[in-house]
C-alpha cells in the first residue's frame, strides 16, 4: 500500500514485510512461482494511481528480482543466498526511501506554509499563526494532505467561497480560490450545516488534484465557515470522526480569537477617545484635525479607512478634508446637495449604517461623486457632526467586508463624533480669521503679508540649499483711467479681472499675491529667470488678449511685467523684489503692456 496512499505508517509496514514476502516468492519458484501474477497485478492495481517514482521503483524490483533468478539457477548456492540477502537489503532500503524520501508526508511534522509579512495590527498575525496550527494538528489527526478553513461571502446567487488559512503536505498545489457556491457542495455545507464526504466526478472539486474531501461546517457565532480535507484516494478509516471533533475545537478556537479581537478593539476604542480628548481641542488647522479625527476613528473602530468633511452650506454641500487607510478613494472632493451618503447624512442631520453597500438599491457614492476604489467598501458609516443643531462637518468610516461596524464599533463612533464638533468649530473659525488676516478681500489672493512671509520661506531655503526661485511683478497700465472715466467700481472689476487671470494661468506651486494698489506678483519656486521669462510672457499675452465687460463695454487691459530671479540676478534674496520692480519701471518707460528682465549677475558685475 505505500505505492499508493504514500504513508509513513503503511510505507514501514511495506519494509518490514518485504523480505518475508520475497522469500516465500523464492521459495515457490522465483519468478516461475504462482505468487509471481498475484504481486504483478498488486503492482499493476496500485501503480496506476502511485507518485511519479512509483514506476521507476516497480522497475528496479523486477529487475532485482529478474537477476536474483537468474542467480539462484545458475550461480553457485553461497553466491545466490548472498545476492537474495543484498537483494532483500536492497528492496528493503528501496522501501524506506519512499517512506521517507522526497515527496512523502511526514506525519510528525505537518508542514504549515509561512505566513505571509504583516504588521501585527490588533493582533491579527498572532490570530492567523494560531489557526493555521490548529489547522496543521487537524492535518495530521485525519491523515488529510490538506485543510483548509473556507468562508463564504456575498449574497443570493453572488455568493463565493474563498481560502481564509491552509496547511499542507509538502508539494501540494494550493486549492482554486475563490469558487462559486451556486450549486456547490460548499453551499450545502454552509446552508444545512451538515457534515459532507465528497468524491471527485463531472465537476472538479475546489482541490483539483483530490480524488475525496471532507467537508465540515465551523460555527463561529452566527456565521457559518467550512472546514475542508482533501485526500488523493479514499477517506482512511476513522479520519471522519476526528475531523468532526477538529472541526468542533477550531470553531472554538475561533470564537475566542474573535471574543479576543473584540476586547483588543474596546480597548483600542477607549485609547481612541483619550486620545481624541487630549488632542483635537488643540488643533487649530482644519486639515491637521481632519487628519487626526480619522486617524482615532480608525484607531477605535477597527475600520480598513476612515474621512473627514467639511460642511459648507445649509444644503448639504461640502468638500473632503482629509481621507485615509485601505481601500482609499480616488478622486473624492467636493459633493452637493443629495450626491453621496456625506451630503444625505448632512441635509437630514441622522446617522447611516450599512451594513453591506452591495444591497443598497442606490448607487450614490460613499464620498463625492467620481469617487473611484481599487476596492469597494462593503460596510459603512456616515454620522455628522452637529453643533446647535447644524451639521458642520460629517465623518464616514469604512471597510471592504460586510457587517464590520456592529453596536460597539457605533457607540465609538458616536463618542468620537461627540467631542469633534466643537473642535472643528474653533479651528474652522481660526482658519478663517488666518485667511482674513493673509488674504486680500477684493481680489481673494494672497495680500502683502502672505506675499513675504513666502518670500523669506523661498529666501531661507535658496540660502541652505541653493535651489533656483524667481519672481514676477506686474502693474496694470494706465489703471487710473479706469478709476476715472467708470467709477472706482470698474477700477475693482479690473483688478479682479487680473487676480482671477493669475490664477488660472500660473502652477500650483506658485503663489500669486497682491501686493497693494494695481500692483501684483508671483513667487515661483524651482524656476530659473529664462522660465520665468516665459511665463511672464504667457501672463502678459493672456490679460492682452481677453477683455473685462462693464455695463455692456468690453474694457481692454494690458500690464507691464518685471522679472528677476536667483541666482540668476543676484544670489541675495533680499534684493529679487527691488531688481524686480526696476525691471517693470523700465518696461513701463518702453511704452508698456511688455515684460522686462533684470540684468543677470554677470552682465551688472562687468557693469
Amino acid at each position: 500500500m505505500w505505492a499508493f496512499r504514500v504513508r509513513g505508517k503503511d510505507a514501514g509496514a511495506a519494509a518490514a514485510l518485504w523480505p518475508p514476502v520475497h522469500l516465500l516468492i523464492a521459495a515457490t519458484g522465483h519468478l516461475a512461482s504462482p505468487l509471481a501474477p498475484l504481486a504483478a497485478g498488486w503492482v499493476v492495481l496500485f501503480g496506476r494511481r502511485a507518485p511519479k517514482w512509483a514506476a521507476p521503483a516497480a522497475g528496479v524490483v523486477a529487475a532485482l528480482a529478474i537477476g536474483a533468478d537468474w542467480m539462484d539457477g545458475t550461480a553457485p548456492v553461497w553466491t545466490a543466498a548472498a545476492g537474495w540477502v543484498l537483494l532483500m537489503a536492497l528492496a528493503a532500503g528501496l522501501a524506506a526511501w519512499v517512506a521517507h524520501g522526497p515527496g512523502a508526508k511526514r506525519m510528525g511534522s505537518a508542514v504549515v506554509p509561512e505566513p505571509e509579512a504583516a504588521p501585527r495590527r490588533d493582533g491579527e498575525a498572532t490570530d492567523a499563526e494560531a489557526v493555521e496550527n490548529a489547522l496543521a494538528v487537524i492535518l495530521r489527526a485525519t491523515d488529510a494532505h490538506e485543510a483548509a478553513l473556507w468562508r463564504a461571502d456575498g449574497v443570493d446567487d453572488q455568493r463565493t467561497a474563498a481560502v481564509l488559512v491552509r496547511a499542507a503536505a509538502p508539494e501540494v498545489p494550493a486549492a482554486e480560490s475563490p469558487v462559486a457556491l451556486a450549486g456547490h457542495p460548499f453551499a450545502w455545507a454552509i446552508d444545512e450545516r451538515l457534515p459532507q464526504r465528497i468524491q471527485r466526478g463531472k465537476r472538479d472539486l475546489p482541490s483539483p488534484w483530490a480524488a475525496e474531501m471532507l467537508l465540515l461546517p465551523v460555527e463561529v457565532e452566527a456565521r457559518v465557515m467550512v472546514l475542508a480535507l482533501a485526500y488523493p484516494g479514499q477517506v482512511p478509516p476513522g479520519a471522519e470522526a476526528a475531523a468532526v471533533r477538529g472541526g468542533q475545537h477550531l470553531g472554538t478556537l475561533l470564537g475566542l480569537l474573535k471574543s479576543r479581537a473584540a476586547v483588543r478593539r474596546a480597548d483600542a476604542g477607549m485609547r481612541a477617545m483619550a486620545d481624541a480628548v487630549r488632542t483635537l481641542p488643540g488643533e487649530l488647522e482644519l486639515d491637521k484635525f481632519a487628519a487626526q479625527l480619522a486617524a482615532a476613528v480608525r484607531q477605535g473602530t477597527g475600520a480598513a479607512g476612515a474621512a473627514v468633511a467639511l460642511v459648507t452650506d445649509d444644503a448639504g454641500r461640502g468638500k473632503v478634508l482629509h481621507a485615509s487607510g485601505e481601500p482609499m478613494p480616488m478622486g473624492a472632493e467636493a459633493f452637493g446637495e443629495g450626491e453621496s451618503r456625506l451630503s444625505l447624512a448632512v441635509k437630514h442631520g441622522v446617522d447611516l449604517n450599512y451594513v453591506d453597500l452591495r444591497r443598497e438599491r442606490d448607487r450614490l457614492p460613499l464620498l463625492a461623486p467620481g469617487e473611484k476604489w481599487e476596492q469597494a467598501p462593503r460596510s459603512a458609516a456616515v454620522l455628522p457632526l452637529m453643533v446647535d443643531g447644524r451639521a458642520i462637518g460629517v465623518v464616514a468610516a469604512w471597510h471592504p467586508e460586510p457587517g464590520r461596524f456592529g453596536e460597539r464599533e457605533r457607540e465609538i463612533l458616536h463618542l468620537l463624533c461627540s467631542v469633534a464638533p466643537m473642535p472643528m468649530r474653533s479651528a474652522r473659525r481660526f482658519e478663517a480669521l488666518d485667511q482674513r488676516a493673509s488674504t486680500d478681500p477684493l481680489t481673494g489672493l494672497p495680500n502683502r503679508s502672505a506675499f513675504d512671509q513666502r518670500l523669506a520661506a523661498l529666501s531661507s531655503y535658496f540660502d541652505r540649499y541653493a535651489r533656483p526661485f524667481a519672481l514676477v511683478t506686474l502693474d496694470v497700465d494706465f489703471f487710473k483711467k479706469f478709476n476715472d472715466t467708470w467709477g472706482h467700481e470698474a477700477g475693482d472689476r479690473v483688478l479682479q479681472h487680473v487676480s482671477e487671470l493669475l490664477k488660472s494661468t500660473v502652477r500650483d506651486v506658485d503663489l500669486p499675491a497682491r501686493l497693494g494698489g494695481e500692483e501684483f506678483a508671483v513667487l515661483l519656486p524651482e524656476t530659473t529667470l529664462r522660465q520665468a521669462m516665459d511665463a511672464a510672457e504667457r501672463i502678459r499675452r493672456t490679460l492682452e488678449s481677453r477683455t473685462v465687460n462693464w455695463q455692456g463695454r468690453p474694457l481692454s487691459v494690458t500690464a507691464s511685467v518685471g522679472v528677476s530671479a536667483c541666482p540668476d540676478c543676484t544670489a541675495t534674496p533680499s534684493e529679487l523684489l527691488g531688481l524686480a520692480d526696476a525691471a517693470l519701471y523700465r518696461a513701463k518707460e518702453s511704452g508698456r503692456n511688455r515684460v522686462a528682465a533684470a540684468p543677470k549677475l554677470e552682465a551688472a558685475g562687468r557693469a
